[in-house]
């Protein structure tokens, strides 16, 4: 039996797998520990989800350039997402509260504030990645045909959450419902 993977996806989950194992060592020192325990959660828990993408990835049919979007996709959104999570911990957000609110990271001000938002509504990308992996991995014949509709529609929804990811972060009273 020949076991395929993609080892790029497979390489990230690992790094992400470590990072999150080591996130509570700088604890002593974080203003919010909470943000710790999160990043090495999240980090654990979206290794996983690397690993599943590494072994789904070279069975997808989806064209080349869609196929590049739902990979860019996955990496924006889990980075930004456990990345988001550690300045959480390290920058005191969330030292009062979690960052499933509606209104701006607490215990950050300015750049860092902002940061985190984004880097935290960037994680919504993931469900450009997990809808396109679904649609090629059905496999559906309609896909081939119309290479250049599924290449537009991925790319137009993919402009369209990073622009929803940038209104969520200077309006945050949309974010996080």
């Amino acid at each position: 039996m020949n076991f395929q993977f993609d080892k790029k996806f497979l390489i990230s989950g690992l790094i992400m797998f470590l990072l999150g194992l080591l996130a509570p060592i700088y604890s002593p020192y974080a203003i919010a520990k909470i943000g710790l325990l999160q990043a090495h959660l999240i980090g654990a828990v979206q290794a996983l989800v690397f690993f599943a993408f590494a072994w789904m990835w070279p069975h997808l049919s989806l064209p080349k350039f869609t196929k590049t979007i739902a990979t860019t996709s996955l990496y924006i959104s889990l980075w930004a997402n456990w990345i988001g999570t550690l300045f959480v911990g390290i920058f005191g957000a969330g030292r009062e509260q979690y960052i499933v609110h509606q209104d701006l990271v607490p215990g950050a001000t300015g750049f860092w504030n902002l940061a985190t938002l984004l880097l935290i509504n960037l994680s919504q990308l993931a469900v450009l990645s997990v809808v396109l992996a679904i649609i090629g991995f059905l496999g559906w014949a309609w896909t081939a045909k119309r290479e250049k509709g599924i290449n537009f529609i991925s790319g137009l929804l993919f402009v369209a959450l990073v622009i929803m990811s940038l209104f969520q972060t200077f309006n945050p009273q949309f974010s996080n419902g």
